[in-house]
């Protein structure tokens, strides 16, 4: 019979080794979760940069624009011009959202879009005063001023976000540095530990092989454990590398969609324009026709750039879930298309609506994008109808394998008395691109569906269509109701 000391002097390696692994393998995920999570800060911090940038440019743009139609009475600067606040909003929104856990930075931004209104102020009545012929010298010198105001804001905003993209960037490369080193200690730690035990097991061989057969089990089981955690590392590692080049791939997607792709498009209108109001009289009637379609192809490829940005948004934009009235956001979408409403007297009911956690921005645009819808393709000889209702349910009253049984869900529809679509396009519908009716009828791009399946998904939510040629259309949502 072996001795018990003899007994735990086998068994001690093995404890040790177990408990440096464990050690080493939370500090390795420690670690590698700080990578990600700095990798993360140093991509908000880019995101807020890039936000900034966009409002400026997009108002430098719309200044110069305003600069050429006050110089030159040129019309064409107009269109530009009142394009370009909707985008202004839109990037001071996002900065409002990516800032607002920071005091400093919100306070900065507050300051920021008071300084463009007041400036945009003083484009509009610049503008008002040169119609009237009336502008003065003195009040080109004020939209100055409030410009400088507004570079100055910028600049204070850039300052912060620099200086936050330095140190996240410092502690980024930091963690990433340190991540190898400690799987190498890691790796190299348990194997010294592994074969100190098996040495030990050998020498004690003879003096008892059933416990040799339990030692050799325990170090296979070890063994195991370290290849496992060596291929996580690995995995956790090259996800890290992948997030950080998809950062990067992103940014200049988003750069060359909001300014290197637009620019060229914008000057290919302008010059079209003119064409048509300086040269009219020396084109022939086909070529009036080529300028026409020119035209419309600059608009199709504008719009199609703007869907693909909007697109890009909505996979890589993160926000806070905030239980919101859904009724409050739905009031302002159609507030936006009031125009459109009342061209096609259309008749849109909004019942009783839940309250649910939502990211604000991105549920607005997915219901910009299905009220839109409604009424793009509404019947030409028939009045747009369109009802909006919700209700709290539980996923085991849905008959739908993506939707938790015990969990709660608010249900949206959304139908509407338009030409709708043959059944078996239920689900190609929200592909990117596609798109079920002649262009030339009804315009579109093919991207805003898959937007509002995209933006579902960000919510844990799913979306459903249901629909027949000339009998309108449904659409159910089914997102988390806590």
């Amino acid at each position: 019979m072996i001795e018990k000391p003899k007994q735990f002097g086998i068994k001690l390696p093995f404890l040790i080794a177990i408990i440096i692994l464990l050690v080493f393998s939370y500090l390795s995920y420690f670690r590698i979760n700080a990578v990600i999570e700095n990798s993360e800060l140093v991509n908000h911090t880019n995101r807020v940069k890039l936000s900034l940038e966009e409002a400026f440019t997009t108002l430098s743009e719309k200044e110069s624009n305003h600069r050429g139609y006050i110089f030159t009475n040129d019309s064409v600067f107009l269109l530009s011009y009142f394009e370009a606040d909707n985008n202004i909003n839109s990037a001071l929104n996002t900065i409002d959202s990516l800032t607002k856990y920071d005091p400093s930075q919100q306070q900065n931004a507050i300051a920021l879009r008071t300084a463009i209104n007041k400036r945009l102020a003083r484009m509009k009545q610049n503008l008002a005063l040169f119609q009237g012929s009336n502008v003065s010298i003195v009040d080109r010198l004020k939209g100055k001023a409030l410009m400088d105001t507004v570079r100055a804001q910028m600049d204070i905003m850039r300052g912060e976000q620099d200086a936050m993209l330095s140190a996240r960037s410092a502690a980024f490369s930091k963690s990433a540095s340190v991540t190898p080193l400690l799987t190498l200690v890691l790796i190299i730690g348990s194997i010294s530990i592994l074969i100190t035990a098996y040495f030990r097991i050998v020498r004690d061989q003879k003096r008892s092989n059933v416990l040799t057969s339990k030692v050799e089990q325990r170090t296979n089981e070890l063994f195991q454990i370290n290849k496992e955690l060596a291929l996580e590392n690995e995995e956790k590692e090259k996800r890290t590398v992948e997030l950080v080049v998809a950062n990067k791939e992103l940014e200049s997607f988003n750069y060359i969609s909001s300014h290197d792709l637009q620019e060229p498009l914008r000057k290919i209108q302008a010059f079209a324009s003119r064409l048509v109001a300086e040269e009219s009289q020396n084109l022939s009637v086909k070529g009036k026709d080529y300028v026409s379609r020119m035209e419309a192809a600059a608009n199709r490829m504008q719009g199609l750039i703007a869907d693909l940005l909007a697109y890009s948004r909505t996979t890589s934009a993160v926000g806070k879930l905030e239980t919101t009235n859904l009724n409050t956001i739905i009031e302002s979408v159609i507030n936006d298309f009031a125009d459109t409403i009342a061209e096609k007297k259309a008749i849109i009911e909004v019942l009783e609506m839940c309250d649910a956690p939502i990211i604000p921005f991105q549920f607005r645009q997915l219901m910009d994008n299905i009220i839109g819808n409604a009424l793009k393709f509404a019947k030409p000889d028939l009045p747009s109808h369109i009802i909006i209702k919700s209700r709290i349910i539980k996923g085991s009253k849905v008959n739908n394998e993506n939707l938790l049984s015990e969990k709660e869900y608010c249900h949206i529809t959304v139908t509407d008395n338009g030409i709708g679509f043959a059944p078996e396009y239920k689900d190609h519908i929200f592909e990117l691109f596609k798109r079920l009716h002649d262009n030339e009828k009804i315009k579109g791009t093919g991207i805003g569906l898959a937007i509002v399946k995209k933006i579902t998904e960000n919510h844990n939510g799913f979306i459903t269509a249901t629909s027949e040629p000339n009998k309108g259309a449904s659409f159910d949502i089914y997102i988390p109701a806590s």
